[in-house]
């Protein structure tokens, strides 16, 4: 089984239109998606329809989709997050709204092997930071395998035993970092941020499972950042938001 694993889209179409340009439909069997499909982009609608048109086998919401379809507030948002969640509110058609508020809570069970959520499978809204809560996640976890999102950083910590490694892509290296999963081995893996990434590298990030090969590929793909950062522009969107995808962070 081929999976396509996408996170923390945040509005930003043009980022998911070149990872769907690199991962055609051909080129995987089910689609995973981890939550905060919007909120700081300016074509929440757009993405929205996009995902919902892909028929996603497992999707979950974000902390971001919830604020932005007005499922909670954004008293809990910094400023610039508040701003944009509000104008999301606003953007977003009455039918898109409710496509984004009825986003199920994770964690969710693919099959036997695969699970997904935003944040951890203990909460949907906590941040893996480190090794200290990843090894809180995997306790937490019902499957070999964890996809998460959340922090817009790509890494896979990988347990066996006691033993706890972690594996960090390199801003701006390979657009590929391969993941080899193991019988006895658990795993939990962030594919990074499509829409938002913050760990200095300005391309998308997305990942792939293929479990008859057994193996994780997180993957990079770099996209027009201008373009997207003149549609935040545009929008009226905090001008703060076009700047960081210029920096990745």
């Amino acid at each position: 089984m081929r999976f396509l694993i996408l996170s923390d889209i945040h509005g930003n179409i043009d980022a998911l239109d070149a990872v769907l340009a690199r991962a055609p439909r051909e080129s995987y069997d089910r689609l995973l998606v981890l939550g905060d499909l919007v909120g700081y982009g300016a074509n929440p609608n757009e993405v929205v329809e996009k995902i919902f048109e892909l028929e996603p086998d497992a999707i979950v919401r974000g902390n971001h989709d919830k604020v932005c379809s007005g499922v909670e507030s954004a008293d809990s948002f910094n400023r610039v997050a508040g701003e944009a969640a509000r104008w999301t509110l606003k953007a977003l058609t009455p039918a898109n709204k409710e496509r984004v508020a009825e986003l199920p809570t994770g964690p969710t069970n693919v099959d036997k092997d695969v699970e997904i959520c935003h944040g951890t499978p203990f909460d949907e809204d906590t941040y893996v930071l480190d090794e200290d809560d990843a090894t809180k996640a995997l306790d937490a976890a019902h499957r070999q395998i964890c996809f998460f999102g959340h922090t817009h950083v790509p890494v896979a910590y990988v347990q066996k035993g006691s033993d706890l490694t972690v594996v960090h892509p390199q801003p701006g290296g390979s657009e590929t970092t391969v993941v080899n999963v193991l019988k006895r081995s658990r795993y939990l893996i962030n594919p990074g941020s499509i829409g938002q990434p913050r760990d200095t590298d300005q391309r998308a990030s997305y990942a792939t499972y293929d479990s008859k090969k057994a193996r994780i590929e997180i993957r990079r793909v770099p996209y027009r950042i201008d373009l997207a950062q003149q549609r935040i522009v545009e929008a009226g969107l905090p001008e703060s938001l076009a700047f960081r995808l210029g920096l990745g962070r």
